[in-house]
């Protein structure tokens, strides 16, 4: 090498080490003018000086759906707020960043003026964090990831919107701009010497030595890394599968004789029906593997969920769901075994490779309960586009020579893209074999699949292997998949081999799912956590002694294992329990409503193929790596609280924990940010604890809702079934009496202001205040039609209505006019006109309006008769009535002959007799039932002695007609499964194993009389709790009065049916009224000297007054009642119309009958308007009815006392 190499490879030395002193002052200028553009950056979004335009606007999210928030304009930035208080926490939802987003005019059929913000590429235009560090933004409808629109109300706030955005990013653009220029000039000589360095390079063979290399990649690497680095859990692949036969052959297992001893040791531990969750069982019938990880044998062609979830068709989708579930069955284990009971707290966890969508499906279960047995899971493949989560109850019960393992509970799989959630439950395992046979284990029962969203459904029979049944029948089901109650399809075939399916429309066969050996091949690979990493609860490191002793054949060794495992959680609960605590899930968490176990860091957003890169798990917490986060932490917030049913603030703070974020200005964080973001933190914190309060809280508010709804449905089963006690001091009443109260109390301020005012009214006065009075009633009338008897119907007629109110206004009407007429109120000649008008305006609804639209409505129902002909059947109707109701006055006291036939007598004493039958009836029967109802003497002593008695007869009669429906099922399965390919041998041997036709028509009787039996024993419980209930109730002050008041009544009604027996022997009717006598006795006796007259006067109104609105009250109360038991959506106008009827004629018989009750100086009023009619024949036949209703109500009170006493006796 001659001197001149030697000083151009100095010179060379000395370039590439001033090379490097500027690439450090030019890597140094290049953090400090990033930290300069977001100092600035962050100086404008927390300036409050600094804003562009504030105002409100409509944004519209992913849903469509458009929603009024407060927008903040800043140089570079678009900040949205729920409301203008953008100084507090929790209403910042969003921040834009406008120097990667484009603005456009759009155009809108709203009104208005629409904009929108959008990224170019399709990417995120959102900021990872609020102006004050904030990492959730409220929780609002999902926006957009990669474009934001906007409405603002006019188009001129429109235009000063978009011109202000045009300046924000020509500001954004100008503060880059300036960043860059002045970064360019202070590094010009930088970039020539690279340039030279560059050429020099190229010219020479000189190149940099390795370390030198590594440590400039190591330094950008420091400086310029976005992403972090994930912690994740190390898997390895899962041991090889051991498959069983397949195909017709049966699951047996041959047992050795040395553990036949133990099994019959075991039987002998054992009866027949008894739970075997809690019998220790011998090692040699274990499988080497936990419960949880055999639950996870139905997850091995998961990429069908994923077929399902790019599926379009709603049937189709049914059908590849369907097939995913019944693909989890084919596998069998080697033998009849059985896995490990999980202890609880114990967890397993794995994953499967999808290659069709490089995705992992993860599988989490935890053991959440031990007595009973609780397992929960959670699979999740966010990329396929499903989660699955379940809770399982593991029950078993023995038979004597066989045993079944039933799996309680049910699993949802949800197809996140679709919204949909498809509820499925399993088949129960049957062994048979364990005295007699060979030891053998099928599946069986029926169990369902169900999507609401779409209303498809399939069920599906897994039938057990017949008695005599030969090998053909051996693992078979059947099903069918609906659409509603429309069967679509059929499915057949063995669960274990070829399932077919079969359309109806079509009738074409094909293969639903068959488990042939390239399907067999193309089974998902699963992996299972690394044994060095595992915890000491996780199946696997938990029972691994357990297996290896049982792999080794060492079953004395094994059992020495399970005991350990199993003392071990025997003296964890013991330690509990000593603290005074309870054990605590680690994983999943019960939600009360669906009563299902959840996963708590359940993820149910849609996957973002712009955001979302990997799915992950890390200590049982499957994550999510994504890009950055949305205003919306959860996109598909809304559709997952309706999918689950609970609140997950915790899963949402999770899933943001783990998310990644491409932000530039999280690379240099000083001391100062780093507190800022603790304090943000702390108060998110605060936030989410705040909000998790506020759902319990409505969660306790929702559990309160439901028990009043269920009370108010108890006082409306009270309502309808009778209970007389409820309608006087139950809040029911309420509903409907208000009207009236308000009624009267209007009612009684016009007529105290009529009376101070009656000097100077004339005639048009009263007719005002009378149609006042009218009016008033009339509304309450139309007031309780509607809210009380039509209150649960969908049929409401507006004229029924009308009458019905009318027919109430009318009726109380005529109680007004008398209580006028003992006041002497308005002119005489008024009141005699109104007596005659409303008398013959109820008339001809009582007898001509009614009765033909009761006719009409009637044959309106009738389907087969036309429209045209109905108005000439309801006229035939009538006049059928008019004929009857003319032969109903025959039996009874002929009037004059000198009244014709259509005389306001004649219609009057028609009309009094079928009033005053009705009164009667009632007036007897509540006679009688008020003190049986409200002395405590009638109440029946039942004991809880009495009521378990009858309960368990209820029991028992429940498990009779459990057993006969069994019965009858099998034998009509008996029947139904000889078909057509069936042998000689079984036709001849069927008709003696099974019933004959002729005992399944016997079955069905007793049956039937099973069911009257049970349903009458229900009530018979009801009744005695009711009875409990009045006895305690009468135990306190208020009840110790409605007894008082009960003894009051009793003697009034052994008063009232002696007067109204000695009026009918005498034949005895009182000519003085009751009051004007009782005055009178009180005069003569005690010697008191007042007017007998004028106290007649007021004593008779107030009596005549309670009389009224009691008897008001009283019909209204049992329209009400017959009402509700009676009425349909189709009848309900009739019964309406019927109700009408009955109230009318009640209330002209009930002014017959207080007629007696008033003055004879007020009578005559009555007589003029109802005519000569034979009054005394009316007050006899109430008094022959009362007594019958109330004899007759004391002898059907006295057998229901005395129907409890054989059940006493026995």
């Amino acid at each position: 090498m001659d001197g001149s190499d030697v000083s151009s490879a100095t010179s060379y030395t000395l370039d590439v080490g001033q090379t490097k002193t500027k690439y450090k002052k030019r890597k140094l200028q290049y953090h400090q003018a990033k930290k300069r553009a977001t100092r600035e950056l962050m100086r404008a979004l927390k300036d409050p000086t600094i804003v562009l335009i504030a105002d409100w606007l409509k944004v519209r999210g992913t849903l469509r759906k458009w929603t009024r928030v407060f927008c903040v304009l800043k140089p570079g930035l678009f900040i949205i707020y729920k409301n203008q208080k953008t100084h507090k926490h929790g209403h910042w939802i969003g921040t834009v960043l406008l120097n990667c987003c484009e603005l456009i005019e759009r155009p809108s059929k709203k009104g208005g003026f629409c904009f929108k913000l959008f990224h170019p590429l399709d990417q995120s235009i959102w900021a990872a964090r609020g102006p004050k560090g904030e990492a959730f933004g409220a929780v609002t409808q999902p926006l957009p990831t990669s474009y934001l629109i906007c409405r603002s109300p006019s188009d001129e706030s429109g235009r000063c919107w978009m011109d202000g955005l045009e300046m924000a990013l020509k500001c954004n653009r100008l503060l880059m701009k300036t960043l860059h220029n002045q970064w360019f000039q202070d590094c010009s000589g930088i970039v020539e010497d690279d340039d030279f360095e560059d050429k020099a390079m190229k010219e020479s063979n000189y190149s940099v030595e390795p370390e030198d290399e590594e440590e400039a990649i190591s330094e950008m690497e420091e400086a310029d890394s976005v992403e972090k680095v994930i912690q994740e859990t190390v898997y390895v692949p899962a041991p090889p599968e051991v498959f069983g036969a397949s195909g017709e052959s049966e699951q047996v297992e041959e047992v050795a004789e040395e553990n036949k001893s133990l099994i019959w040791t075991l039987m002998k531990q054992v009866r027949p029906g008894m739970d075997l969750s809690k019998v220790v069982l011998p090692t040699f019938i274990l499988e080497p593997r936990s419960f949880l990880e055999k639950l996870a044998d139905y997850y091995y062609h998961a990429d069908l969920l994923s077929e399902a979830a790019k599926e379009n068709d709603p049937y189709k989708r049914m059908q590849l769901v369907l097939k995913f579930y019944l693909s989890g069955f084919y596998k069998k284990p080697k033998g009849l075994k059985k896995p490990y009971n999980p202890i609880l707290g114990e967890v397993f966890r794995c994953y499967w490779y999808d290659p069709s969508t490089d995705s992992r499906t993860f599988y989490i279960a935890e053991q959440v309960s031990h007595h009973p047995p609780i397992s929960a899971f959670f699979v999740t493949n966010r990329k396929s586009g499903f989660n699955i989560s379940g809770t399982i109850l593991a029950k078993s019960k023995y038979y004597g020579n066989s045993l079944s393992a039933i799996m309680c509970g049910s699993a949802r799989i949800t197809l996140l893209n679709r919204g949909e959630n498809y509820i499925v439950t399993l088949p129960y395992a049957h062994c048979k074999g364990l005295l007699l046979g060979t030891l053998s284990m099928e599946l069986g029962g029926s169990v369902s699949l169900t999507c609401d969203r779409t209303s498809y459904s399939a069920l599906i029979e897994f039938k057990l292997r017949p008695f005599l049944g030969r090998f053909d029948y051996i693992n078979m089901l059947s099903g069918k998949i609906m659409l509603g109650k429309e069967t679509l399809a059929d499915i057949s075939g063995r669960w274990d081999d070829t399932i077919y399916i079969t359309d109806k429309q079509t009738n074409e066969t094909n293969i639903l799912w068959g488990p042939i050996d390239a399907v067999v091949a193309h089974r998902l690979k699963r992996s299972d956590v690394d044994f060095d990493v595992q915890e000491e609860f996780e199946s696997s490191k938990l029972w691994i002694k357990v297996t290896e002793a049982i792999k080794a054949c060492d079953q004395e060794l094994a059992t020495v294992e399970k005991t350990k495992v199993e003392e071990l959680q025997r003296q964890k609960a013991k330690d509990l329990a000593d603290k005074g605590k309870v054990h605590q899930t680690r994983l999943f968490d019960l939600d009360a409503n669906s009563n299902m176990w959840i996963y708590r860091h359940a993820d149910y957003r849609p996957w973002d193929i712009q955001n979302d890169l990997l799915q992950y798990e890390c200590d049982f917490i499957i994550q999510t790596k994504a890009l950055h986060k949305t205003p919306i932490v959860k996109s598909n917030s809304v559709r997952s609280l309706n999918s689950l049913g609970v609140s997950n603030m915790k899963d949402e703070e999770d899933w943001s924990d783990g998310e990644e974020t491409a932000s530039d200005a999280s690379l240099v964080i000083t001391k100062e940010e780093e507190e800022e973001d603790d304090a943000v933190c702390k108060n998110s914190t605060l936030i989410l604890n705040e909000v998790r309060t506020v759902a319990k809280l409505v969660k306790e508010l929702n559990d309160r809702m439901n028990t009043i709804s269920s009370d108010v449905l108890f006082l409306r089963s009270k309502l309808i079934s009778g209970d007389a006690r409820c309608f006087w001091f139950s809040n029911s009443d309420c509903c409907w009496s208000t009207p009236m109260v308000v009624a009267v109390a209007v009612g009684l301020a016009v007529l105290i202001l009529a009376i101070c005012q009656q000097q100077i009214m004339g005639v048009v006065s009263d007719s005002i205040l009378l149609h006042t009075s009218q009016a008033i009633v009339f509304t309450c009338g139309c007031l309780f039609c509607i809210r009380q008897l039509y209150s649960g119907s969908q049929v409401r007629c507006y004229k029924v209505i009308f009458l019905f109110s009318l027919t109430f206004c009318l009726s109380c009407t005529m109680f007004e006019l008398i209580i006028f007429e003992i006041l002497n109120f308005l002119e005489s000649s008024i009141r005699y006109y109104y007596w005659k008008l409303t008398l013959y305006l109820l008339l001809l609804l009582l007898i001509l309006v009614i009765p033909f639209n009761i006719a009409q409505y009637t044959i309106r129902n009738i389907q087969f008769i036309r429209e045209s002909s109905v108005n000439l059947l309801s006229g035939i109707f009538w006049l059928s009535f008019l004929y009857g109701f003319w032969r109903l006055g025959f039996p009874f006291p002929a009037l004059s002959s000198r009244f014709g036939i259509f005389s306001i007598e004649n219609i009057i004493s028609r009309v009094g007799v079928i009033g005053v039958t009705v009164m009667a009836m009632l007036s007897g029967f509540g006679a009688v039932n008020c003190p049986y109802t409200y002395m405590s003497y009638f109440m029946q002593n039942i004991t809880d002695n009495d009521v378990r008695n009858m309960e368990r007869r209820y029991l028992k009669t429940l498990d009779m007609l459990v057993t006969k429906k069994k019965k009858l099922l099998l034998e009509r399965k008996g029947y139904t499964t000889l078909g057509p390919k069936a042998n000689w041998l079984r036709l001849a041997i069927q008709p003696i194993i099974t019933s004959s036709e002729g005992s399944g028509a016997l079955l069905e009787e007793e049956i039937d009389y099973l069911e009257e039996a049970a349903r009458h024993l229900l009530a018979e419980i009801m009744e005695m709790n009711d009875m409990k209930r009045r006895l305690l109730y009468s135990k306190t002050l208020r009840g110790r009065y409605f007894d008082c008041l009960g003894y009051f009544f009793s003697a009034y009604c052994v008063w009232k049916l002696f007067m109204a027996t000695v009026n009918i022997i005498f034949d005895r009717v009182g000519k003085v009224d009751p009051v004007t006598r009782g005055i009178e006795i009180s005069v003569h006796l005690m010697g008191f000297d007042f007017d007998v007259k004028f106290w007649s006067q007021h004593i008779s109104f107030i009596l005549v007054g309670v009389i009224a609105v009691t008897s008001v009250r009283g019909l209204l109360i049992t329209i009400s009642k017959l009402f509700s038991i009676v009425a349909s959506d189709k009848w309900s106008n009739i019964v309406c119309l019927l109700l009408s009827e009955v109230m009318g004629m009640y209330f002209v018989s009930s002014v017959l009958l207080i007629r007696m009750s008033m003055p004879a100086e007020y009578r005559s009023i009555i007589t003029d308007v109802l005519g000569e009619l034979k009054f005394h024949f009316y007050h006899r036949w109430f008094d022959v009815i009362f007594l019958v209703s109330g004899l007759s109500s004391i002898f059907f009170l006295y057998l229901a006392r005395k129907k409890y006493i054989p059940e006493k006796g026995d």
